[in-house]
């Protein structure tokens, strides 16, 4: 994924477009991610499973995770580490600010 992303901050959607529990599909750059407000923090993680590409923007937020709705894998939201597999590699984990009412998130090693 890092290869696909030029390394720069990127306009994802409005900060009140984001509803508390709710993932949200988006891309960035060219690659699917999704977007999760929990408990007010704002996270943002590849939107494809590492297991089998399932889409964890249909997923459920529940604990601090984010679940894929196809095999059950289970990935920290705050990190993207695996809670529960069957997946094994972690999510791709951006780092998040909100500027001038505007989610945008950067993926460390982009480029």
């Amino acid at each position: 994924m890092p290869h696909l992303i030029e390394p720069a901050r990127h306009a994802l959607l409005p900060d009140a477009e984001l509803a508390e529990g709710h993932p949200a599909r988006l891309v960035l750059g060219e690659v699917p991610v999704v977007a999760v407000r929990d408990q007010g923090r704002i996270h943002v993680l590849a939107g494809r499973c590492s297991h089998l590409s399932g889409p964890l923007s249909d997923g459920e937020v529940r604990d601090g995770c984010v679940t894929c709705p196809w095999h059950g894998s289970t990935f920290r939201l705050a990190d993207g580490s695996v809670a529960r597999g069957p997946a094994t590699a972690p999510q791709p984990s951006c780092q998040v600010r909100v500027a001038d009412g505007m989610i945008q998130a950067c993926l460390p090693g982009a480029g």
